[in-house]
C-alpha cells in the first residue's frame, strides 16, 4: 500500500470522482490518516505565507496521491510545485503587454447555475466552502471583465493540472499545419521506440483524441491497482520504485507494454489517459530537436507579452509532465486562452493560432467515439447542455466552436473564439464529501453568453 501511495495517478479524478470510495469502504483510507491529507483550512489561507512548520510538513509528506486528495497540503503544492519537482522555464516575450480591465459588475449575480447545493449565482459559488475556488478570471474582447481571488493572490503561481494537455494539442496542431506531422500516419512513425508493440497500427489522430484502443484509461479500477499499467506509468513519472524490481521503470517502456482492448479498434472509444499526452510530448521534442520547454518558448510563450515565465515541472529523466504539471499566474493562464481568440493581439506580439489551425483543433474529433466514452454523461451534466465531441486533447468542443479542458482538484479553461471570450479558474478542491463537485464549467459557458448579450 505504501508503494501505491507513492505511485497513484495524477489526474484520475478529472475523469471521474471516486467520492463514495474515499468516504465509505475505502481501500485508500490509510492515506487519509496522513496529516495534511484532509481539509481543515479555508482556501484563503493560501493568500498569506504558510507557517514554517506547515511548509516543512507539506514538503516531507509530498507524493502524488497525497497531493491528489486535495487536503490542506494541496494548497501548498498548488502554489509551490517548483520547490518539489525539477522545473524548466519558457520565457515570455520581453515586451510586456498589460491587459486592460473593463470589469462587468453584473456577471457575479447575473450568471447562475445549479450545483448540488441548488441554483446559485457565480458570486455565491466562488466563496462556497464546498468548492474551494481560489481564483476566477474572464476575458472578453481582449479585456478582463471578471476577476476574483478568493484563495490566492494575483501574482501567485498555481498548477494547471490537465488543462496542460491543451498546450500539447496546440503544438501538435501546429506541427500538422506545418507538414511536420501527418496525423494519418502511425504513432510509431514518430516514436519508433514503440514499434513492435500494440502501438503498431494506431493513427496519430486517434491517439491525439485519446482513442487508442489500448488499456490505458484512467479508471478507478486501474488507479487502485498497483500493478496496472497506468499506475506503473505514473510511478515512473514521479520516480517511485517498482516494488518488484526496486528500480524506477522507464515510462516509455511501460507504455510499450499496453494491452489491446478486446473487440475495440483505434478511433472507436474516447478513453481519457494522460499517458497518451506524454507520447506526443516526446514526439514533438524529436521533431523540433529541442526540449519541450524550449520548443514551447519558440512556438508559443516567447510570442506572448506575459508577465512571468511559464513553468514546466519535470519527470526524473527531464521529460516535461505537460499532461498536468504546469504553473503560471491566473492571468497568464487566461493569456494562453486568448491566443485562440480574435483578440490575440492584445496579449501576443504575433499570431500563434491561425484560422486553419483553430478549425483543425475544433473539428478533429469523432462524435461517435466521444459519446461512447465515460466522460460524455458527466460533461453534459457539468454544462447543462451537450458538447459535440472531444478534439486534439480538449475534453469537449461545442457546435459553436467553444473549447473546454478540465483538470484535477478543480482547474479549467474555457475558450470561446466566436464570442471572443476566455474563462479560467484555479481551485484546491478535494474529493471527499462535501467537496468534489466542480460546476464552474457551466458558470463559464453561461458567462460567455451573458457578456455576448445572449
Amino acid at each position: 500500500m505504501k508503494k501505491l501511495l507513492q505511485a497513484t495517478a495524477l489526474g484520475f479524478v478529472a475523469t471521474f470522482a471516486p467520492v463514495a470510495v474515499l468516504a465509505q469502504d475505502n481501500p485508500l483510507a490509510e492515506f487519509l490518516k496522513v496529516p495534511g491529507a484532509t481539509t481543515t483550512l479555508p482556501v484563503d489561507a493560501a493568500k498569506k505565507p504558510f507557517p514554517f512548520d506547515f511548509a516543512k510538513a507539506a514538503r516531507s509528506s509530498f507524493n502524488n496521491f497525497h497531493y491528489q486528495l486535495g487536503g490542506d497540503h494541496a494548497l501548498y503544492y498548488n502554489k509551490n510545485l517548483s520547490e518539489l519537482l525539477p522545473t524548466a522555464y519558457s520565457a515570455p516575450h520581453p515586451d510586456f503587454l498589460p491587459l486592460e480591465r473593463a470589469i462587468d459588475a453584473s456577471i457575479g449575480d447575473a450568471v447562475r447555475f445549479t450545483p448540488a447545493e441548488g441554483e446559485m449565482s457565480l458570486s455565491e459559488y466562488i466563496v462556497h466552502p464546498n468548492h474551494r475556488v481560489q481564483g476566477v478570471l474572464m476575458i472578453h474582447e481582449g479585456k478582463v471583465v471578471y476577476e476574483e481571488y478568493p484563495g490566492m493572490n494575483p501574482m501567485d503561481r498555481h498548477v494547471w493540472m490537465s488543462p496542460g494537455k491543451a498546450t500539447v494539442g496546440l503544438v501538435m496542431g501546429m506541427m500538422a499545419e506545418e507538414g511536420k506531422i501527418d496525423l494519418s500516419k502511425q504513432v510509431i512513425d514518430y516514436v519508433p521506440e514503440l514499434a513492435g508493440t500494440n502501438w503498431d497500427g494506431i493513427p496519430m489522430i486517434d491517439a491525439a483524441n485519446m482513442a487508442t484502443g489500448l488499456a490505458l484509461e484512467e479508471t478507478l479500477e486501474s488507479i487502485i491497482d498497483p500493478t496496472s499499467i497506468i499506475v506503473r506509468f505514473f510511478s515512473a513519472e514521479f520516480g517511485a520504485e517498482n516494488p518488484d524490481t526496486g528500480e524506477v521503470d522507464n515510462w516509455l517502456e511501460v507504455l510499450g507494454g499496453a494491452e489491446k482492448i478486446e473487440g475495440e479498434e483505434p478511433g472507436e472509444v474516447f478513453r481519457y489517459s494522460s499517458a497518451v499526452t506524454e507520447v506526443f510530448v516526446l514526439a514533438a521534442e524529436k521533431i523540433d530537436n529541442m526540449t519541450w520547454s524550449e520548443l514551447f518558448q519558440q512556438r508559443v510563450w516567447g510570442k506572448v507579452g506575459a508577465r512571468q515565465d511559464f513553468q514546466h515541472h519535470l519527470m526524473p529523466d527531464g521529460t516535461a509532465v505537460s499532461h498536468g504539471l504546469i504553473s503560471t499566474t491566473l492571468e497568464d493562464f487566461g493569456r494562453f486562452g486568448m491566443v485562440f481568440t480574435p483578440s490575440w493581439d492584445k496579449t501576443a506580439h504575433e499570431e500563434i493560432v491561425s484560422a486553419s489551425l483553430l478549425e483543425r483543433l475544433q473539428t478533429s474529433g469523432n462524435v461517435e467515439a466521444f459519446q461512447a466514452g465515460a466522460k460524455f454523461e458527466g460533461l453534459k451534466e457539468d454544462f447543462g447542455e451537450t458538447p459535440l465531441m472531444n478534439s486534439m486533447q480538449f475534453d469537449a468542443v461545442f457546435e459553436d466552436g467553444a473549447l473546454w479542458k478540465h483538470g484535477n482538484l478543480g482547474q479549467g479553461i474555457y475558450i470561446d473564439p466566436a464570442r471572443d471570450f476566455v474563462g479560467v479558474y484555479f481551485s484546491s478542491n478535494g474529493y471527499i464529501p462535501p467537496y468534489g463537485e466542480d460546476k464552474m464549467p457551466g458558470f463559464l459557458r453561461r458567462a460567455a453568453k451573458h457578456v455576448a448579450g445572449e
